[in-house]
């Protein structure tokens, strides 16, 4: 069982350091990807599947989406996990294959790439640090950064992921120019929005009372919501889940009673039905907390680019998963080794 180097044991914990550090990892992000030719890489993929294991295949989702959108006519951008690609038929065609690691050493994902490079695709990596074991495999490699993410529940390497797409996408789009203009300032929206730590804190401290939380949200919402609902477990072990909004009411909604906590990310693109959703899931007797830009929600983000959203929708998440540990008296850090019962888990990922 892999160990926790220098662990903390009381607040601040390095989870919280990596939350606060973001601005800072995300402008480095963007510049190694503007000092790279590594989207031209991405470029000349027909068809490009994306993978990773954990947080990293949620940023896969993102990076998929968003290069997607930016690719040519015909291309074809989807986001695969990494046990599938490592255990089942690889995709017809050969397609390229991008593994996303922060670590560059999940072992799934380098399996997989592996596996796919030996079947003759093309195999590219995003990886956030430089000499890991991902540089062997990959065919060619972005890091974007240069400083681990010292708490295993990772926050930093996910929003630098993140922005790491968003540049690439708006490097093959040279008319996205709203887009290009809003990473420019990413990190210093990103610091406006870690301002929200105080009210997310009283948020948390309701939440961790709870027997369970579901995170809802549409769009790109949809993978934040995932990326908390992972987050929260790994902190501290509260039942999480995730749903898009109109899914939950077809058969999870059900369920829906005192003893669950909703949080309800909003855009501004969400209209009168989620409206309809929100009323529906009060008259649960549920406690309900709408997070997001719309008007309405009780921690309010600053506007930015939709396809950027995410990167500033998932801090609150972050903080929330942080403060619900503390106040159940769990060491957010550690992904739970200190219960014998889990730790071989844990000790699972690394092997």
């Amino acid at each position: 069982m892999p160990s926790f180097p220098g662990a903390r044991d009381r607040h601040p914990f390095h989870m919280h350091d990596m939350i606060r550090s973001q601005p800072a990892r995300v402008e480095e992000a963007i510049r190694r990807v503007q000092a790279s030719d590594f989207g031209l890489s991405v470029a000349r993929a027909r068809h490009l599947v994306l993978t990773g294991c954990g947080t990293s295949f949620h940023a896969a989702m993102y990076g998929a989406r968003i290069l997607q959108a930016a690719a040519r006519a015909g291309a074809v951008v989807e986001a695969v996990h990494a046990y599938d690609l490592a255990n089942r038929p690889l995709p017809s065609g050969r397609p390229t294959i991008l593994g996303v690691s922060h670590s560059g050493s999940t072992p799934t994902t380098n399996q997989a790439l592996a596996r796919a490079k030996r079947a003759g695709h093309r195999v590219l990596g995003v990886c956030g640090l430089p000499d890991t074991k991902m540089v062997d495999i990959a065919t060619d490699l972005l890091v974007v950064g240069s400083m681990h993410d010292r708490s295993w529940a990772n926050t930093m390497s996910y929003t630098t992921q993140l922005i790491a797409f968003a540049s690439l996408a708006s490097q093959q789009r040279r008319d996205w120019v709203d887009l290009t203009r809003d990473i420019t300032r990413t990190s210093q929206v990103i610091r406006k929005t870690l301002q929200a730590e105080r009210a997310v804190r009283e948020i948390a401290r309701r939440v961790a009372r709870h027997d369970k939380v579901t995170f809802l949200g549409a769009g790109f919402d949809e993978i934040t919501a995932a990326e908390a609902a992972l987050k929260i477990r790994e902190t501290c072990g509260l039942t999480a889940s995730a749903y898009h909004p109109e899914q939950f009411l077809h058969g999870p909604f059900l369920s829906l009673d005192r003893t669950e906590y909703i949080v309800f990310l909003r855009s501004l693109e969400d209209g009168t039905r989620a409206d309809a959703v929100r009323r529906v899931l009060s008259k649960t007797g549920a406690e309900v907390t709408v997070i997001g830009e719309h008007p309405r929600a009780l921690i309010r983000l600053p506007a930015i680019h939709p396809y950027l959203r995410p990167i500033l929708s998932v801090i609150p998440m972050q903080f929330l998963a942080y403060y619900a540990a503390l106040a159940r008296h769990a060491n957010p850090d550690i992904m739970r080794t200190d219960i014998p019962r889990l730790r071989a888990g844990v000790a699972a990922l690394f092997h």
